[in-house]
């Protein structure tokens, strides 16, 4: 074996051109597999970065027939559920929040969750500095401790160990740190840096069993399954709905709770997308695996002479085929390595695309798993490459062998015909990537296309959370939010200034409840709709540019005297009252009381631009659903970031211990919703047109080297009387009849593909026609452009050399 490898890397050596190739294209072609491949380890296959983490499920509420696929869980259902599922060891409740730490003048907005103290107990893990909470501390007046994060621990408080016991504020009050979590310990896509134990007051305990506030999780006992748990959840639910004041809504919903892997949980909606993705980034490797596999026949056939020489001295065809493949895996191996350093800068070049926002629960790293997977892929690809130059080769003999070497000697029909054959496969694959690329881009101009309701350019956004110490009353919150309208105002620019608890595109944090139609009960059976609901100040709609249809807007008095009216969008009427007003109808839901509706409002996007449930969106007056974060929206004449630091200093001017969080101009949060569907279309496109390239290299090296091996016979027949155009003629109808093959099976590989493509798509067919003939174009012109070089240079062969050579 050693002597084999000391003649392959001196054979390669002689032939540093095509070395040179075949390592660039394995290297390229196993690196954009080794890149996605590490993303998909991280996402979906490396499991949760806790012990036993198969065990630890997700509940959650679903209410299909009212439009909630997926909601949280209450206060009481949790209790229950602690109690009474004999399946779960144990289980939490946790919700994400925001609060501002530091003194006076010097605030920092950080995430915070906001959990039971069985929280770390469900996951498995305990403070590597100091405790987690206990059971007591979840007690009104025993709450007042935190425990922070590893990288807040280090930023804020230097490493200090000491911070175990420190007394620190948050939003206003002292809090008592008392533990510091593992480095890099996070929960799902949560970017808490701090948590707090969750209280329950008597209030909450016996509250409305449907208001999905939280989040829940559990941990299986030992040998429990989740089929287990699921039954007996939903025994539960039989008996605690028949108890409910609100059961017969919650049945007509259709109601029930679902247990699933919470690992699963985390990647469901990001699967489909990678599986793809990662199914064309194999499409790739394919490619690139078809024009190594046609470079080595053509070195083959080269070497025609070389094997013929040899089997005629004793080698036998086993040391043939050992000759070819033990060359075949020493490129492998420099691919592999090349391979292995083309991913790891791939994956830092995922940064600049967005792919780090995907949910992944570790770094992205070339790990054993992803390396011994490229090692046996790189091995796989060397022995695929050299394949049909081995079974190609059982079938010449040792004098046809001598003869191409001898003058008229020409490649048998049966190597053009497997030549040929692996360019339609490699034109079929560029197809379909191709065409993949095409519809996700289409579809993406479609979102791009869409109106949000509102008009985002120009506005300015930023939240800020009031601490209940300083702010328990209503009237308190609205009276911060009327000063700081006037200070926001008085900015130079600024142009229109209004206030919500719900900011469109400022994350799931959106408020869902049914309103009931005063005079229109529903039908029996009939599921109550759900609808967002918000709290609006100022001048709200004028500052994010929503169209008043019908109506007039809320005012100032209708906030400051909780006025019991409201308005609601045109898809709210469109659903209750369509083509008909909706002005003077009441309507009863969301924090209580019966509204009257005043105004009507354009229906605008909530969190995505695709989004196709329009059930409407009450907005009522700040002090009805007076929340404690609100978000301010600042329309300016100039650059909006420009209002950012006046935003911050007009802040202090009225608490010194709050901060803004969460500034971005309106047009950064449209594209931020937009990056789950940006990063597959640029790593679609990015391998889409390295496969086009490919799929024209591999076209024209093939016809190259048919005229280069039949140069003399074209000679021949044009001093016998052929004309430069028929020659010309010959080569273009054969790069024609692959061309035509290949598209013919694109078109069947792009049907199914397109299927299995239809979640990731928006406003276009799978099977759009305009989509598949555009490819179909350019994909002919690209090939055909391949073709026309070595068909030009096949009818410029000059007669008088073959002569010479004959």
């Amino acid at each position: 074996m050693l002597h084999e490898l000391n003649l392959a890397f001196r054979r390669l050596a002689k032939a540093p051109a095509f070395t040179a190739t075949a390592l660039f294209t394995f290297s390229l072609c196993l690196g954009a597999n080794v890149t996605l491949f590490a993303v998909v380890n991280a996402v979906l296959i490396r499991p949760l970065p806790f012990p036993n983490s198969e065990q630890l499920v997700s509940v959650f509420n679903q209410y299909p027939k009212a439009g909630i696929n997926r909601g949280g869980a209450s206060i009481p259902q949790y209790l229950a559920r602690r109690k009474g599922i004999p399946a779960f060891a144990d289980s939490a409740c946790l919700f994400d929040w925001g609060l501002t730490i530091g003194d006076g003048g010097a605030p920092e907005h950080i995430e915070t969750s906001i959990v039971t103290p069985s929280f770390f107990h469900v996951l498995g893990v305990s403070a590597a500095l100091g405790r987690t909470f206990t059971e007591e501390e979840a007690i009104q007046g025993k709450n007042d401790v935190v425990v922070i994060s590893d990288g807040l621990w280090r930023q804020r408080y230097a490493a200090d160990p000491g911070v175990i016991g420190r007394r620190i504020k948050l939003n206003g009050t002292s809090q008592t740190v008392v533990g510091v979590m593992p480095r890099g310990f996070s929960f799902g896509t949560s970017k808490a840096q701090l948590w707090m134990p969750m209280i329950f007051t008597d209030d909450e305990r016996t509250t409305e069993r449907h208001d999905n506030s939280k989040s829940m999780i559990a941990r299986l006992r030992p040998g429990a399954t989740i089929a287990e748990a699921q039954s007996q959840i939903d025994v539960l639910n039989k008996y605690l709905q028949e108890q409910g004041p609100f059961s017969k809504m919650a049945k007509d919903a259709g109601f029930r709770t679902s247990v699933v892997n919470l690992h699963d949980d985390f990647v469901n909606e990001t699967r489909p997308m990678l599986l793809l993705l990662q199914a064309g980034v194999l499409f790739l490797l394919l490619i690139g695996a078809i024009n190594l596999a046609n470079l080595f026949m053509v070195r083959a056939s080269a070497r025609a002479k070389e094997f013929s020489v040899r089997q005629v001295l004793g080698a036998g065809r086993r040391q043939i085929a050992q000759l070819l493949v033990t060359e075949s895996l020493v490129l492998s191996i420099g691919g592999a390595a090349l391979g292995l350093a083309f991913g790891w800068a791939g994956l830092h070049g995922l940064e600049a695309i967005g792919a780090d926002r995907l949910p992944h629960f570790g770094p992205y790293r070339l790990d054993v798993r992803v390396c011994a997977i490229a090692v046996a892929a790189s091995v796989l690809t060397a022995l695929f490459v050299v394949f049909p130059t081995l079974w190609h080769s059982r079938r010449e003999n040792l004098a046809f062998g001598l003869s191409l070497e001898s003058r008229g000697g020409t490649t048998t029909r049966s190597a053009h015909r497997l030549r040929h054959a692996l360019i339609v496969a490699q034109f079929t694959l560029a197809f379909m990537l191709l065409t993949g690329a095409a519809l996700l881009g289409t579809s993406f101009s479609k979102v791009l296309a869409v109106d949000p309701g509102f008009r985002p350019e120009s506005v300015l956004t930023g939240s800020v959370s009031l601490p209940w110490k300083h702010y328990e009353e209503a009237a308190q919150r609205y009276g911060f939010v009327e000063r700081l309208g006037q200070e926001l105002q008085s900015l130079p620019g600024v142009t229109s200034v209004g206030f919500t608890t719900d900011l469109p595109f400022g994350g799931p944090r959106h408020s869902n409840t049914a309103f009931i139609i005063e005079g229109q009960p529903p039908l029996p059976g009939q599921s109550l709709a759900v609808h967002i609901f918000a709290g609006v100040a100022g001048n709200f709609f004028d500052a994010l540019g929503v169209p008043l249809l019908e109506g007039r807007p809320l005012t100032d008095d209708d906030s400051s005297h909780s006025l019991p009216v409201c308005m609601v969008d045109e898809n709210f009427v469109r659903h209750y009252w369509p083509g008909k007003s909706a002005l003077g109808h009441r309507i009863s839901g969301g924090p209580g009381g019966l509204y009257t509706i005043v105004g009507v409002v354009g229906a605008i996007k909530q969190n995505d631009l695709t989004d196709q449930q329009a059930n409407g969106t009450v907005y009522l007056p700040f002090m009805i659903d007076a929340g404690v974060r609100i978000t301010a929206v600042i329309r300016t004449a100039q650059a909006p970031q420009s209002a950012g630091p006046a935003f911050r200093a007009a802040l202090l001017r009225i608490d010194p211990e709050l901060a803004v969080e969460d500034l971005k101009t309106m047009t950064s949060r449209i594209n931020d919703s937009l990056e789950a569907r940006r990063s597959p279309l640029l790593l679609a496109c990015i391998f889409a047109g390295v496969a086009l390239v490919l799929a024209a290299i591999g076209i024209y090296g093939v016809l190259s080297y048919a005229v280069a091996q039949r140069r003399r016979e074209i000679g021949v027949r044009m001093a016998l009387g052929a004309q430069p155009r028929q020659i010309l003629a010959q080569y273009l109808s054969l790069g024609a009849r692959l061309v035509i093959v290949g598209s013919i099976l694109g078109w069947v590989g792009t049907w199914f593909m397109g299927r299995a493509m239809t979640g990731m798509l928006f406003g276009v067919s799978y099977a759009n026609p305009e989509v598949v003939l555009g490819v179909t174009v350019l994909l002919t012109l690209v090939a055909m452009a391949a073709c026309l070089i070595p068909a030009v240079n096949a009818s410029k062969v000059p007669p008088m050399e073959a002569i010479r050579a004959e």
